[in-house]
């Protein structure tokens, strides 16, 4: 039976690659998040504490690494552009790439002593590509999915197979805050609305599970049409 991890377990997304990987037939799935509301690992309450961070990443490379990882971690600001300060772009920076950077650093640590092959999906954001509405969180985005197309070639080498997951808009508690802004954002999308998380779960599970070894170092669009590249 194949283990799974999923870290950032406690969001929307989160909760459905969980949810959708038990469904597939893994078992056990451990996952990380910042509540403890999901059977987790370990409690990892806060990604940018880096004295907790190397502990977390110091016990997986004692106690091994799942077959399939799903990187579902991702904050939002929600601060004007014009109230940014070094704390705030720290803080959003740490939490979405650095933290991944850690992990990756870790992980590949692991699979030069193990010769298993292991899946690993990110979910980045479209915010990444298109430059979204906001700089710090569009710049943290399109760092981790620069990060993973980089790794990739290494990742190969170490028979880590590694992807890309980019979802449009999507119904989880960062769309909760758009208020009235909601509607010009779904008129944009070709499809007229916002992805369930479910959606961009299966996504993320068929590539975790499924997807053919050959599907490696790219990008998978989940966005309604919205892109189109």
């Amino acid at each position: 039976m194949r283990s799974a991890l999923v870290v950032g377990a406690d969001g929307g997304i989160g909760r459905e690659v969980v949810s959708q990987l038990r469904t597939e037939g893994f078992g056990p799935v451990a996952t990380v998040d910042q509540r403890g509301e999901v059977d987790h690992l370990i409690d990892v309450s806060d990604l940018r504490d880096g004295s907790a961070y190397r502990r977390w990443t110091d016990s997986l490379e004692d106690d091994g690494i799942p077959d399939v990882i799903a990187w579902t971690v991702g904050i939002y600001p929600r601060t004007e552009p014009a109230r940014y300060d070094a704390r705030t772009i720290g803080d959003v920076v740490d939490t979405n790439l650095t933290s991944f950077l850690v992990f990756a650093a870790a992980l590949a640590r692991v699979q030069r002593r193990d010769s298993r092959t292991r899946r690993l999906v990110v979910v980045g954001s479209q915010a990444g590509n298109t430059g979204g509405t906001d700089a710090v969180y569009a710049a943290s985005k399109a760092g981790l999915g620069a990060a993973v197309k980089s790794l990739a070639r290494e990742f190969a080498s170490l028979r880590l197979i590694a992807n890309v997951v980019s979802p449009g808009p999507t119904d989880t508690s960062m769309a909760a805050v758009m208020g009235d802004r909601r509607a010009h954002y779904e008129s944009t999308i070709p499809l007229g609305r916002f992805n369930d998380p479910r959606e961009v779960a299966q996504v993320v599970v068929w590539l975790l599970a499924n997807a053919p070894a050959a599907l490696h170092g790219t990008a998978v669009d989940v966005d309604g049409g919205l892109v189109r590249r």
